[in-house]
């Protein structure tokens, strides 16, 4: 799972744990970061990176520590990670948890103003959790032997990192300058000695001025989920579908994705050795299959010729797509919803998160809002449940403040797996915050709605996930001095029903 919820917390430090704990005015270090980690898509923990001093020989002492959903301490300790010269900082990258080991990314940056700020030396750091202990560190890039300024001319690969449960660890690694096109992006897998256990690239012969590109798309300990997208210049994209072997890096089946809309992809996901995919479609366009909405100018242009929320089901044992339905916005019961996804004086959807449920149905969140030049104002909450067809079943709206910026944060069980909760919260720095949690039922089908008025004259506030049956609630001082403390963290229990 990649997100970070704390925007803020990369600026703060020291820490006392328990239900509740503070970051004090007064702290050893620089926070680097402070975020969640999660097993098979649920919250394990947290993790603290605090860098503490750089000795003459530019090695960066950073302090580690691991936390469990109670802010209780797995684990902690320190590593070094050394800087090519004085005019570079350390800076962490990313993290990875996979069955009781974190992976670190880190990189280093030149400070200088006017010198390119292009990442520098891409390193790692294995920790084992159970021994506190450092199990493997190290340079990504083969060709860099050490961390000097001599090599940063060919230190231009990225890299990515994913968890692949007992396995190990999946590393994406890209090559803007390699001359062979199909090697621009491949695969590994590695264990959590970082020796590597196989390597994928993709056999598209490619010609000249065409591009490949390889993206991960889900993964779990049985199967990797790739798309391969082949640009051919005036032709219509060209994407397949590519699952892998977890274990092996076998590649299972090609599966060229078609179809007569374009399409605007929320989300991919595997699921009981299926693919799921959703999001909207739209009106045909001659060249594409998918919405390039990270385009701005693109995005808009489209953004009113949207038709409604499909639905596409691939079978990997068999490799054969067993279900591709569209649902048109006028399918939807009891709204006033257009033929392009406009509520009536409510303005036009967009759709957050679509969650598949025990008994095979899904349960879909949206906001509303009305445009205004480059801003967005959203002011209300749907939700749309859909039954095992993937056919609309309810709708219904609910009412909460209107602020600039989506409201959906995040989602989580309910104990015991009776539930799904979600969380809205407002984006900007309004005072008189509102939590809006959202506990959806899976045995009676219930919706419950709970909102929580949140005050913060003297802080800034943030949501993020905690253990099942919590919710945690960031407050970051504005005026520390007064308060002796830079930010505290507690846990909310929820309100839900117990079926």
């Amino acid at each position: 799972m990649k997100n970070t919820y704390l925007f803020f917390l990369f600026l703060l430090s020291t820490v006392s744990f328990a239900q509740s704990y503070a970051i004090l005015n007064s702290a050893d270090g620089e926070l680097m970061t402070f975020q969640p980690i999660y097993e098979d898509k649920e919250l394990f923990g947290y993790v603290e990176l605090r860098q503490m001093n750089i000795d003459e020989n530019l090695n960066n002492t950073i302090k580690y520590i691991v936390l469990d959903k109670n802010f209780n301490t797995i684990c902690s300790g320190d590593f070094i990670e050394k800087t090519s010269n004085l005019r570079r900082k350390k800076r962490f990258n990313d993290i990875t948890y996979s069955d009781g080991f974190i992976r670190l990314d880190f990189f280093e940056f030149t400070q200088a103003l006017g010198e390119n700020i292009y990442p520098y030396f891409k390193t790692y750091q294995v920790i084992d959790l159970k021994n506190n202990s450092i199990v493997s560190s190290g340079i990504y890039n083969s060709d860099v032997k050490e961390i000097d300024k001599k090599y940063e001319k060919i230190d231009t690969k990225g890299y990515y990192s994913y968890s692949l449960n007992n396995v190990g660890f999946l590393i994406q690694a890209t090559d803007p300058n390699t001359k062979i096109k199909n090697e621009v992006n491949f695969l590994y897998a590695l264990n959590f000695k970082n020796e590597k256990l196989w390597e994928y690239k993709s056999n598209v012969i490619l010609k000249k001025n065409n591009y490949l590109q390889l993206s991960v798309l889900d993964y779990n300990s049985q199967n990797i989920l790739l798309e391969e997208f082949t640009d051919y210049g005036n032709k219509k994209d060209i994407r397949n579908f590519v699952v892998l072997d977890t274990k092996t890096g076998k590649e299972l089946f090609r599966l060229p994705i078609k179809g007569t809309f374009l399409l605007e992809r929320e989300n991919i996901y595997l699921k009981d050795e299926k693919i799921y995919e959703w999001g909207r479609f739209f009106e045909e366009e001659k060249k594409l299959l998918y919405h390039k909405k990270y385009l701005y100018a693109t995005y808009e242009k489209y953004e009113k010729k949207s038709l409604g929320v499909f639905q596409r089901i691939i079978d990997i044992k068999s490799a054969q797509l067993i279900r591709d339905k569209y649902v048109k916005y006028s399918e939807f019961p009891a709204l006033e919803i257009n033929k392009n996804g406009k509520v009536k004086n409510k303005g036009f959807l967009t759709f957050q998160k679509c969650s598949s449920n025990p008994d095979g149905t899904f349960m879909i969140l949206a906001e509303s809002y009305w445009q205004k030049n480059q801003y967005r104002d959203y002011n209300k909450l749907y939700t749309f449940l859909i039954d095992e067809a993937f056919n609309p079943i309810k709708s219904v709206e609910y009412d909460v403040k209107r602020t600039r910026g989506y409201k959906y944060d995040f989602s989580q069980t309910l104990p015991n797996k009776t539930g799904r909760a979600y969380f809205f919260f407002d984006k900007n720095d309004d005072k008189d915050l509102e939590l809006n949690i959202l506990n959806y039922y899976y045995k009676s089908k219930k919706e419950v709605i709970q909102k929580i008025p949140i005050t913060n004259d003297d802080s800034v506030i943030s949501v993020f996930p905690a253990k099942t049956g919590y919710v945690a609630i960031a407050e970051y001082f504005k005026k520390p001095k007064k308060s002796g403390k830079l930010m505290e963290i507690r846990l909310e229990k929820l309100n839900y029903d117990r079926e």
